[in-house]
């Protein structure tokens, strides 16, 4: 008998969302993604099965579903789940019962189902070892491929990476793109201890489907929008210019870089903001708030507020007055955990 958890944070992204995407990066001379985790965390559980069938059991949706390997990686009603399943398991193989359940909202903009599916990934693989000893667990870029393929067939779209290396890294994540490959430097989230400013988190109440917009944008650019094209080139380069800064650890210009980046998106995509975040936007800005942006590269539900350290109580009260709901996270935590007992 054994209990397998695997744990992994979700992300703020800083700059550079989109461009995470295949192959839009490739087509750009200047470009880098930055994010940091936040401990809003996917966890997996997997057991095994005492009953001869499989089990799914989604805590957060409130959602079970159970059969033989057939029938549950076939089934509608946890997509994501039987997919991943069938990528690690085989019919060879004992069942097992695999619990979820994920501390940030759906539509938080966080990249919350694919931290869940990094966490599904190497849960369910290290259960194959406790059955299979001459199994190799699989490695961060194979776990990151496989969640990517599995997701974009159930979005019936494509998908970016950063999500999979924040929810696998933690810390602060810096992606760039040479031809062929994807480079992760991966800084200790420590590094953010006694500065001067703060990372807050605060949920807007409200949750939408951000990933739209990435679609919208893959479409377009490759449709020859030139113009586009060349505004996903100027965030390219703010992005870049964030990553510097985050790797020489001039929070000034990094976060200076951010608000930049920020800026040019919202001129590209002004939906990316709600009523709802605009006001909290105001509200916090006007208690001391050096900036806020939405999270995800479409406007997720959650936001990202980057503060003085002595105003973090006054830029609380502002936004949670604006209704905003403050989220109380480690900014900068461990990533990818996995226990076994």
């Amino acid at each position: 008998m054994f209990k397998i958890t695997a744990t992994a944070p979700t992300r703020v992204d800083l700059a550079g969302g989109t461009l995470d995407l295949w192959p839009i990066h490739n087509l750009l001379d200047r470009k880098a993604t930055v994010n940091v985790a936040v401990s809003l965390l996917a966890v997996v559980e997997v057991v095994p099965s005492k009953d001869g069938l499989f089990h799914f059991i989604s805590e957060d949706q409130n959602i079970t579903d159970s059969g033989n390997l057939t029938a549950i990686t076939q089934s509608s009603k946890l997509y994501l789940f039987g997919l991943l399943l069938s990528a690690f398991w085989t019919k060879e193989l004992p069942p097992i019962t695999i619990t979820t359940r994920a501390k940030s909202p759906a539509g938080a903009g966080l990249g919350g189902s694919s931290c869940l599916a990094v966490a599904f990934c190497r849960a369910v693989a290290e259960a194959r070892r406790q059955f299979d000893k001459n199994y190799v667990v699989p490695s961060e870029d194979l776990i990151v491929r496989t969640a990517q393929d599995v997701e974009s067939r159930v979005i019936h779209a494509p998908t970016g990476v950063q999500d999979y290396w924040g929810g696998i890294r933690g810390g602060i994540n810096i992606l760039e793109y040479p031809f062929g490959r994807t480079n992760i430097t991966t800084l200790p989230g420590k590094i953010l201890e006694n500065q001067e400013f703060k990372f807050l988190c605060c949920y807007s109440g409200k949750s939408r489907a951000s990933a739209i917009n990435n679609w919208e944008i893959f479409k377009r650019i490759f449709d020859g929008d030139k113009v586009l094209l060349a505004k996903i080139a100027a965030i390219g380069n703010e992005a870049a210019d964030c990553a510097e800064a985050v790797l020489q650890q001039n929070w000034k210009e990094a976060i200076a870089a951010s608000r930049r980046e920020w800026q040019l998106r919202l001129a590209l995509w002004p939906a990316v903001e709600t009523v709802e975040t605009k006001k909290i936007d105001v509200a916090a800005r006007e208690a001391g708030a050096m900036f806020t942006r939405v999270c995800g590269a479409g406007g997720g539900g959650v936001m990202g507020i980057i503060c003085p350290a002595d105003k973090v109580q006054k830029i609380i009260t502002g936004m949670t007055g604006a209704g905003g709901q403050f989220m109380d996270v480690v900014v900068g935590g461990p990533g990818l955990t996995v226990t076994i007992n």
